[in-house]
């Protein structure tokens, strides 16, 4: 539990679940790319070898490549750690932001249904988003959660207790 849910949580409400974020966030469309440039530079500068231009060019380029790589990772991590996401005996609670700080809540008794969406690929490495809706046009989204099946399975055990 992080520094947003402590000081939020109303008189005595609890934490009940806090469902975590899958490993796959860090590998995204970016990494894909950076990847693709690193082997094509590697082979141009293999099929390039005796002309030290496009030797030094391709080194330079592969350099560049990794370091906005980095970039992009550290960019991710710190944004992926200020999610929090927690379901409460009163409330449901989406977290995202540093500085910039985004909440989307939802009174447990005003949900109406937990659904999971999943992609081919969240299907492979057991991710998903959890989509709670709720009474009008209210909506939270936990997005990229481990095991989305096995969490909607406790909110659903939460919602039928405490809704």
């Amino acid at each position: 539990m992080d520094k947003y849910l402590l000081r939020n949580l109303q008189l005595k409400e609890e934490v009940l679940l806090e469902p975590k974020l899958h490993w796959s966030i860090y590998i995204d469309k970016y990494f894909n790319l950076a990847l693709f440039f690193a082997v094509f530079f590697c082979l141009m500068t293999v099929l390039a070898e005796d002309v030290t231009f496009f030797r030094l060019f391709f080194w330079h380029s592969e350099a560049l490549i990794g370091g906005l790589l980095l970039l992009r990772i550290i960019y991710i991590w710190l944004k992926n750690s200020s999610v929090e996401m927690a379901v409460t005996n009163y409330r449901v609670i989406y977290k995202i932001g540093i500085l910039n700080i985004r909440t989307e809540e939802l009174e447990i008794r005003r949900v109406e249904s937990a659904e999971v969406r999943q992609s081919f690929l969240g299907r492979l490495l057991n991710y998903g988003d959890i989509l709670f809706s709720g009474t009008g046009t209210s909506k939270v989204t936990f997005h990229h959660v481990c095991d989305p099946w096995r969490i909607k399975k406790s909110i659903e055990e939460i919602l039928r207790y405490n809704g």
